[in-house]
This record gives structure tokens, sequence and C-alpha cells, in this order.
């Protein structure tokens, strides 16, 4: 039998990944176990919207996902890519920067954390023009309340659709392994997982939306990442089981 990880992280892995390489340096073992698969099948309606560039003053993007929408839409567009070029885009953690950067965008706000933090941060710009905000269909209702509370003018683009996988087999638990949720959407997940059961194992969170949701559903956190990083998530959990 194999011997258990410490660390399950429920994503898909890159490659080389991030959060096992930190892990590794920090003297545990992580493995990525995805749980969700997504689509992007409103691409035309996206177009559509970054065609009409001068209505918009920036983007907001809260998940990588929303950077591969773009990605995807730009490869073959270079006229609309060009038109975008240096665009401001609000954005929730570093891997969503990164993402967004990648495709000619300047992200801000990546050392937000959260949805009400990066709310705070635009509204601190004061923006005239409204924001596109790029979506998913399982996004939680933080960012836009606390926008709309604040008459900061935004509309909303779903752009991905996030969906649980058929399947979930993850490696068994021997009472101190932990496992980390990167989204509210991957308790769904494992909750239709009849085979998995948090309790059998100790919980994480990316950070306090995703850690808010698995309490709000019953499940102990004994980490939530300060920030939604490799480094962050590091800290948390070796600081749970140091006692820190």
């Amino acid at each position: 039998m194999n011997e258990a990880p410490d660390v399950i992280l429920l994503r898909s892995a890159d490659e080389p990944d991030p959060y096992v390489s930190a892990f590794w340096e920090a003297k545990l073992r992580a493995v990525c176990e995805p749980v969700l698969a997504f689509a992007f099948p409103h691409q035309s309606a996206l177009q559509a919207r970054l065609e009409q560039r001068d209505r918009y003053g920036g983007l907001i993007a809260t998940s990588p996902r929303a950077g591969t929408a773009l990605e995807r839409l730009f490869a073959d567009r270079e006229e609309l890519a060009h038109a975008w070029r240096g665009t401001t885009v609000y954005v929730v953690g570093p891997k969503t920067a990164e993402h967004l950067r990648a495709v000619g965008l300047d992200p801000r706000g990546a050392e937000t954390g959260d949805a009400q933090a990066l709310a705070n941060r635009i509204v601190e710009d004061d923006l005239a023009a409204p924001l596109l905000f790029l979506s998913g269909n399982r996004r939680r209702d933080t960012l836009p309340e606390a926008l709309r509370a604040a008459d900061v003018p935004f509309e909303e683009r779903v752009v991905y659709e996030t969906r649980p996988r058929s399947s979930l087999d993850l490696p068994s638990s021997d009472g101190s392994t932990w496992l980390v949720f990167f989204s509210p959407s991957g308790l769904e997940a494992v909750d239709r997982a009849d085979a998995v059961d948090p309790a059998d194992y100790r919980v994480a969170a990316i950070g306090p939306t995703t850690g808010t949701a698995l309490e709000e559903a019953g499940h102990s956190v004994e980490a939530v990442a300060a920030e939604p990083s490799p480094d962050g998530l590091v800290a948390a959990i070796t600081a749970a089981d140091t006692g820190q």
C-alpha cells in the first residue's frame, strides 16, 4: 500500500507545480487531485463585449480561468488583443495576476487576498468608466454586492463554467493528512463523492472565502492561508502543525 501523502491539494497540477514544490521545500509530500472541470461556452458573447473597448475602464478577474478565456480569444485575434494590452485588471491572488499578465494586461490587487478586500481597493481607485467583470457561473456574491453598495459601475459577463468531476478517488488519510480546498466549488465535488469524508482529514482552505464556505457546511477548518499562494498555504499548515 502506498504511503499516505502529507497534503492533498484539490486542484489540477501545473508542471512543475508551485504548491507541490513549496511543500517539498517544507519537507511535506503533497499531491494534486483535480476535483473540478472547466468549460468556456460563452466566447462569442465575451468577444462582443471586448470589441466595445472604449466602453470600459478596465476588467475584474478573480480566477485564472478568466485569464484562460481571454487567452483563447486573443490567440487568433491580434487586433483585439492589442486594443486591451496594458489595460488594468483587478485580481485576487498572485496566480490570477500571473495569468492575466501573460495575456498582456496590467493586474492590480493581487495582494488583497479576498473579494471584500479587492472591492475596497477598487472603491479607493474611484473609477468613472464601468469595469467588465469576467466571472464564472458559481461565483459568490461578495464582490458584486460590495461594488453595488459603493456605487462602482460594472457589468458582469460569465466567461467560464465550473463543473464537478464525475468521479473522485482521493488517497486515504492516516489521520494527519491535510485536505486543502481551493474554492467552494471543490466542496461540492467532494460532497458528491460518497467514498470521501472530509472528517477523515485535517481541512485547510486557500483563503477566507473558501474557509467560510467550509465552516458553513459544518466542516472544521484548521488552517486558512493568509495569502492565496504556495508560501501562504505552507505557512498556514506548518503553523497549525506546530501549534502556532
